[in-house]
């Protein structure tokens, strides 16, 4: 039974760690950060874009209407 619980406890932090060393993600809209950098190379829309406020749109000051 302590087996069991040190394995879990282990995986947990495991799992921990693994979460860390992931590249950060958008602060504004919580995209992962390769669809982050989409939306910089104009190839996605980010979902904040109506509130221009995605530190990676480099249209972020440009009023532009969804369609």
């Amino acid at each position: 039974m302590e087996a069991l619980a040190l394995l879990a406890l282990l995986a947990g932090v495991v799992y921990f760690l693994a979460r860390r060393r992931r590249p950060p993600a958008c602060p504004r809209c919580g995209l992962p950060r390769a669809l982050a950098l989409e939306v910089s190379r104009h190839r996605r829309f980010c979902p904040q874009v109506a509130f221009r406020a995605c530190p990676f749109d480099p249209r972020k000051g440009v009023y532009r209407q969804r369609r």
